[in-house]
């Protein structure tokens, strides 16, 4: 059932907690675990990158033996500097670390192992679907594992590369590869992967601003695994009042979906339909895809925002002049500091170079986070700076603009090599013409909406703007403004008729709510703290506020339970399905399943890495182009619109649409035979969807073409056939 390889997985992550380590330790170390989750996602990252670039750079293979050797060499550079002050007893303080930070490093790592666990038992009980972008974000992982360098071919267009943001998915296979398991394993692994760390990490975030355990866990829960309030209304609310008031008619019924697909859905605006996706639907459907992916980046960056954000307090403290010579004194060094270079160290610190770097890394797995999460990083450095310079301290506005220029300049050499080959797939920005219903955006918003006015009325009564209120403050205006924004503007692509703002508001919503569920927990604890700090009245208000958000929050949890109840039905022995992530896509193509493992063997029998196998072509989220997703073998055209989306152009994918057609249905011995050496076919494979497609398919013309390797009937008298082309 794949226990063995849930176990190589798990050592291959705990490994990958200890190769960044000397890094965290040092700019990371307030945390409770002083920086070990977060070691997690930027040892991984930071190995996976140089994998990456020196394939991209045709240096090394992408093989498993050079996954390890490069884990292997970035670990020793790391703790090289560790070793010399040991060996030379200069600094012991990494040692004295570990030591300190233990204990508290085993309890997560255990947090950690026990979600991870848990949830790999639940979805192991569901066949996942296939009628989800689980088909595509696993054939990039299969065409990556086979890829010698990268970028990674198209399985779905051959002799193209994947222009898509495909990076998510790459550092995904790389885990896999020094897992040492197959790649079906590795995706089921490593989705749940992000899920587990998502919630330690944000707890103990959190637990680090406010000090409470359970705000901590608030946070987590929120981000992770809590729905938006459209379900606490539909799924709680109207079904009850149904029943109080007795209506007449059929109650309405709730599917967790339709917390993801309200607004133009519901009343239906055919020209406006939206997505408004959250973490706990992506993780209960199962796609790996680019913005679940880069959950793994975006909550490191809030965390290093944080640990910034305490550092410059902390020079505050150290440095704040206490009269008015010396308020002077300190003035006059640090319009000098300005041309100095005291000033670039501190614009080009750890903790820009380490955010710079992972929004090179969303520029390459997610772009959409780049630009949401600098400016949620300009925000933050901004007005910390403001607040230990002072606003009208002459140097301000350098120090940020250089700071912002660091980090532009890190993200850009970062990506250099992969938008060297890659082409945009908008073509603008848009004016909205159709805008969400008040009331829509009150059941989807109106929550963390509410505690974020009501966070900003207490801060206002407080009159104190400390470091957990300041961040707490931007995350949350930033998150609104992201709610915003697709109201009045979108980017187009190739959606712009009938989905105009879905994917802008998809995306920006998605890190909405990762923002707002960061803020839950804090939110509600401080209107707890407020209400002990308190007497009277206010007091009474404070806690009446803080037991509302709390039981708001509660009914948003629900949304997990009703959604998994609803997708998974049965927790039996009987139902468990075991964690390869292909075996929906096995179990739906059994007829052709035998003849695709054998494909495997005679290519790899032949030396032949990725050679070009056509089948029939499809639409988005079917079950067609089953042999490139399972083989990792390109085809000359896969699912139609994600290929129009990639290439940004419909004609591309029409003329390849009409060319498969032709070369198995064409009774023209000579045009079939251009057309394969135009895409330069290696194999035909003609199977139960082609015959279902096209139903009348040429075999004996297609055999001409060269020679048949394997041929099988199938149950239902059809003829299985595998030809390699001459």
């Amino acid at each position: 059932m794949g226990t063995g390889y849930l176990i190589q997985f798990y050592i291959a992550c705990l490994i990958l907690s200890f190769v960044a380590l000397p890094i965290t330790y040092r700019l990371c170390n307030r945390f409770a675990d002083g920086g070990f989750m977060i070691s997690k996602s930027l040892g991984l990252y930071i190995s996976g990158y140089a994998m990456w670039l020196l394939s991209s750079a045709h240096i090394l293979k992408f093989s498993q033996g050079s996954c390890v050797i490069v884990l292997l060499i970035t670990a020793l550079l790391m703790y090289l500097p560790v070793i010399i002050a040991v060996y030379k007893k200069k600094d012991n303080g990494f040692v004295l670390y570990l030591k300190s930070h233990a204990k508290s490093i085993i309890i997560a790592e255990i947090a950690f192992l026990v979600v991870f666990v848990i949830l790999n038992w639940i979805f192991a009980h569901r066949i996942p679907s296939t009628d989800t972008e689980r088909m595509m974000d696993l054939g990039f992982m299969v065409s990556m594992y086979k890829t010698d360098y990268m970028p990674p071919l198209d399985m779905w267009a051959s002799g193209e590369i994947i222009n898509y943001y495909y990076f998510g998915q790459y550092i995904i296979t790389y885990l896999t590869k020094i897992s040492f398991i197959p790649v079906g394993y590795g995706y089921t692994f490593g989705f749940f992967m992000i899920a587990s760390w998502a919630v330690v990490a944000i707890f103990l975030l959190v637990y680090d601003i406010t000090k409470s355990r359970i705000a901590g866990a608030i946070s987590g829960f929120a981000v992770i695994f809590s729905g938006n309030f459209h379900y606490v209304v539909f799924a709680k609310i109207v079904p009850m009042l149904w029943d109080i008031l007795q209506l007449d008619g059929e109650k309405p019924s709730y599917w967790f979906a339709d917390s993801t697909r309200y607004i133009g859905y519901v009343p239906e605006v055919t020209t406006d339909r939206t997505i408004h996706e959250f973490p706990s639907y992506s993780f209960i459907v199962g796609d790996l895809h680019a913005h679940v992916v880069n959950i793994f980046v975006v909550v490191v960056i809030l965390c290093l925002l944080w640990a910034y954000l305490k550092s410059l307090s902390e020079k505050k403290d150290e440095t704040k002049p206490v009269t008015k010579k010396a308020k002077d004194k300190k003035n006059e060094e640090d319009k000098k500091e300005f041309k100095g270079s005291p000033l670039l160290r501190e614009c080009c610190n750890g903790y820009f170079l380490l955010i710079g770097f992972l929004l090179g890394i969303s520029s390459m797995s997610n772009y959409w986070d780049f630009p949401i999460y600098y400016v949620v990083s300009g925000s933050i450095i901004l007005f910390g700076m403001m607040r230990v310079y002072g606003i009208k301290n002459k140097g301000l506005w350098g120090r940020v603009i250089l700071s912002g220029f660091f980090i532009m300049l890190i993200n850009l050499a970062v990506s250099f090599v992969f938008n060297m080959k890659f082409n945009k797939m908008v073509s603008g920005i848009g004016i909205v013409t159709k805008r969400s219903l008040f009331y829509q955006l009150v059941f989807l918003w109106g929550f963390p909406v509410v505690m974020l006015i009501c966070f900003i009325i207490l801060l206002i009564r407080k009159r104190k703007l400390d470091d957990t209120r300041l961040y707490t403050l931007l995350l949350g205006l930033c998150a609104t403004g992201l709610v915003t924004i697709p109201e009045f503007i979108f980017v187009k692509d190739i959606y712009i008729d009938a989905f105009p703002r879905a994917n802008t508001m998809f995306k920006l919503g998605y890190e909405a709510f990762i923002l707002f569920g960061v803020t839950t927990g804090i939110i509600i604890n401080a209107f707890w703290n407020a209400s002990k700090d308190e007497e009277g009245y206010k007091a009474h208000l404070y806690k009446k506020t803080a037991v509302i958000f709390t039981v708001c929050f509660l009914m948003t949890l629900g949304y997990f339970v009703t959604a998994t109840r609803q997708w998974i039905s049965d927790y039996s022995s009987d139902s468990f399905q075991g964690f390869d992530a292909s075996r929906s896509i096995k179990n739906a193509n059994m007829f052709d399943l035998k003849a695709i493992e054998e494909l495997e063997k005679l290519v790899s029998a032949s030396g032949v890495n990725q050679p070009v196998v056509l089948e029939a072509d499809g639409d988005s989220y079917t079950n067609t182009c089953r042999v490139s997703v399972l083989t990792g073998f390109p085809t000359v055209l896969g699912w139609h619109t994600h290929e129009w989306l990639w290439h940004n152009s419909h004609s591309y994918m029409e003329q390849r649409r009409i060319d498969v057609q032709d070369i198995y249905t064409s009774e023209d011995a000579y045009q079939v035979r251009q057309l394969l050496n135009k895409y330069k076919v290696d194999y035909i494979f003609i199977g139960t969807c082609e015959y279902m497609k096209y139903e009348v398919v040429q075999n004996g013309i297609l055999e001409s073409m060269g020679q048949v390797v394997y041929w099988e009937n199938s149950d239902t008298g059809q003829l299985i056939e595998i030809i390699k082309v001459r």
